[in-house]
């Protein structure tokens, strides 16, 4: 044994001697200026998360009318553009403000939809849609804004102006290592003023929130009882079963011959009906809110469920399936649940994870008057206050996520986006009403007094059905 460990000694010794010759042969390729920055603020990555600016100032549009853009030139001797890049303005345009001719005019996209008059100084879009009365003006500095992004959804403005306060104080509170990477990448790191112009059409997300529920049958005319719709009801949702395991347990057990096509339709159509009772029932919900996104498949293709939940009384308020995770869905997931109260808390907050979409979606609404706190819980462990404070929120929401895929994995998926949502209107119903929680002392959420006296869950649904009736008279 002893005649072994000096030659263990010499092999460790060998190896050592290798791995620092390494070291040396990649210290050659390794800047000197990478090494430097090591212990300059390591830890500062604010250029990763998304902030939300204070809103622009909206002032009218007034043109100039005292002096026309001939005396503005012999007033400040200003000389016609000289285009360095060689591209001439081929349309004809003129400066809405003094009349200025393209001559005059900077092209500031290079795609001659966005130009800047170079003798009053205003920026004006060819853009049909664009909104010619209003001028979007930096809050800090008054400096016109000009439009740096069209998406899909909204136009993102972006104050250029270099002496822009905002900017100077955002860009003074850089280290070396940022500002040197905000040299080479400037995109990467956020120092101008942003502001996003939405293009969403209230009425229309509106309308999209009360009909995106759709019947393929009149359940009034089915051919079946309303305690086998019940049935279907009950083995469907409460116990987590296939169209196919539905139709065949009622046949195994109640003898009741009925196909998997015919429970499909009956639990779409019954979708369609309580869907008012769960939108519009007079809930009493509490001022805090955890937010979440899980996907399932339709068609083998990932979709997207915004579950929006209170977390305190446990009754889901946004339950829809979209196909994007974009911020258009975050918008209508936040619609359907501050459309459910009466007056909105001031002291209601959100709770969600980093996700950005969330961040927009209170944009949007602090503009069109539902202003609400968002607290973004970050990663797994608490590297902050607020995640330290909210992650049991947090928590909250995920574990409703794991209730749903335990329900929604016998049935492998979906065939389409409105079969999806159909389900998930009878979960929701299901969890709101009907599901007892171990947290509210093995209660439901919301007690509903027309259930008392009812022995067993299908006539409960049957219930339901009936006051999904009412409420569809009373809000359509």
């Amino acid at each position: 044994m002893f005649r072994i460990i000096p030659f263990i000694i010499t092999f460790l010794n060998r190896i050592n001697k290798i791995i620092w010759n390494f070291i040396i042969f990649l210290s050659k390729f390794i800047k000197i200026d990478e090494i430097n920055h090591l212990n300059d603020k390591p830890n500062d990555v604010k250029y990763r998360l998304f902030h939300v600016d204070e809103p622009a100032i909206i002032e009218p549009f007034v043109k100039i009318k005292h002096k026309d853009y001939k005396q503005l030139i012999k007033d400040k001797n200003i000389k016609p553009i000289k285009r360095r890049n060689g591209k001439e303005i081929t349309i004809d345009v003129h400066c809405p403000c003094c009349g200025a001719p393209k001559a005059y005019l900077y092209d500031n996209t290079g795609k001659q939809n966005q130009f800047e008059c170079k003798v009053c100084s205003f920026i004006f879009s060819t853009n049909p849609n664009k909104e010619k009365d209003v001028i979007l003006k930096c809050p800090h500095c008054r400096y016109q804004l000009n439009l740096y992004h069209r998406r899909e959804d909204f136009d993102v403005y972006r104050c250029k102006n270099d002496k822009c306060p905002f900017y100077l104080k955002n860009k003074a509170s850089l280290n070396s290592h940022d500002l040197r990477l905000y040299i080479e990448h400037p995109e990467k790191i956020k120092l101008r003023y942003i502001y996003r112009k939405f293009n969403i059409d209230f009425p229309t997300l509106q309308k999209d929130y009360r009909e995106f529920i759709h019947s393929p049958i009149d359940l009034s005319k089915a051919y079946s009882s309303k305690y086998i719709i019940g049935l279907c009801l009950t083995y469907h949702v409460n116990y987590g079963l296939s169209y196919r395991q539905t139709a065949s347990i009622l046949q195994d057990v109640h003898e009741v011959h009925i196909s998997y096509k015919t429970v499909e339709n009956y639990c779409k159509a019954a979708s369609s009906i309580i869907h008012p009772l769960l939108e519009f029932f007079p809930y009493e919900l509490s001022d805090t809110i955890a937010a979440d996104e899980t996907y399932i498949k339709v068609l083998g293709k990932t979709n997207y469920v915004f579950f929006w939940f209170d977390a305190i009384k446990k009754i889901v308020t946004s339950y829809r399936v979209f196909d994007k995770r974009d911020s258009l869905s975050s918008i209508k997931a936040a619609f359907s649940t501050l459309a459910k109260y009466d007056t909105l808390p001031e002291s209601l907050k959100v709770i969600s994870d980093g996700n950005p979409i969330y961040n927009v979606a209170v944009e949007y609404w602090s503009q069109n008057g539902l202003p609400f706190q968002l607290y973004q819980v970050i990663g797994l462990t608490n590297q902050d206050e607020t995640s330290k404070e909210y992650r049991s929120q947090k928590q909250i929401i995920e574990r409703f996520n794991r209730t749903l895929k335990y329900y929604y994995r016998p049935k492998g998926g979906f065939t389409s986006l409105d079969h999806a949502n159909s389900y998930m209107v009878l979960f929701a119903t299901y969890n709101n009403f009907l599901r007892p929680n171990k947290s509210l002392e093995w209660k439901t959420p919301v007690h509903l007094d027309e259930l008392n006296g009812i022995s067993n869950m299908p006539n409960k649904w049957i219930e339901l059905l009936n006051l999904g009736y009412k409420y569809s008279d009373i809000y359509c």
